[in-house]
């Protein structure tokens, strides 16, 4: 991606989470994560952060105090021993389930957080050129945890937003879809949403 998009999507990601509109997703992802470990876990979506994006890592690194990042790719062995955490954060993001289960402890659990086929339905309807969700999602992803993970707990976290130009504008230009929808559909009031649903499934699977 050229630098000045990335940059574009990194500052609007970064507004945008700050109105503390997906919040409720945060909890209900630090609350498995909490389920799943001792006091002195170790948890990777804190300690390290993987990214291909120098911006995103940049950000990523100022979260807390004890964060790192690293540009990686994914798909990529990952720069961590064998079964070093206790928690693998995956929200919104591609999936490596092999190097996930490597460098989980048998205890550890992996929480993927992912859309529903109505995540910003209301957005993707009025903007048709922003990425689908393919209905086959989840049985692509079971397919791929399966032969490393087993789902241990499964919760759906869906609620309505109300949305300024700006966060509808912000909500646009932090995910990939930007790349695929016009200025002069954005400059248009009349294709944005005043509203949208927030609908993720967020699920703690255990190592086979």
């Amino acid at each position: 991606m050229p630098d000045g998009d990335d940059a574009t999507m990194v500052q609007a990601r970064g507004r945008f989470l700050s109105t503390g509109t997906y919040t409720p997703i945060r909890k209900v992802g630090a609350r498995l994560a909490a389920d799943a470990v001792s006091e002195r876990a170790t948890v990777v979506a804190r300690g390290l952060g993987l990214d291909t994006s120098v911006r995103a890592l940049r950000s990523a690194a100022r979260a807390h105090d004890r964060a790192a990042a690293v540009a990686w790719d994914i798909f990529r062995p990952f720069p961590l021993a064998d079964g070093v955490a206790d928690v693998v954060l995956d929200v919104f993001a591609p999936r490596n389930p092999a190097e996930f289960h490597r460098v989980l402890r048998p205890t550890g659990r992996l929480i993927v957080v992912r859309p529903t086929g109505r995540h910003l339905v209301e957005l993707r309807g009025r903007l048709p050129a922003m990425v689908t969700i393919d209905p086959t999602k989840e049985q692509r992803l079971h397919r791929a945890l399966d032969p490393f993970f087993e789902a241990d707990v499964t919760e759906q976290v869906e609620y309505p937003v109300t949305l300024t130009r700006l966060g509808a504008l912000d909500l646009v230009a932090m995910t990939p879809s930007a790349r695929h929808v016009s200025h002069a559909d954005l400059n248009d009031d009349g294709f944005l949403p005043d509203h949208v649903t927030v609908s993720v499934l967020a699920t703690a699977y255990r190592p086979r």
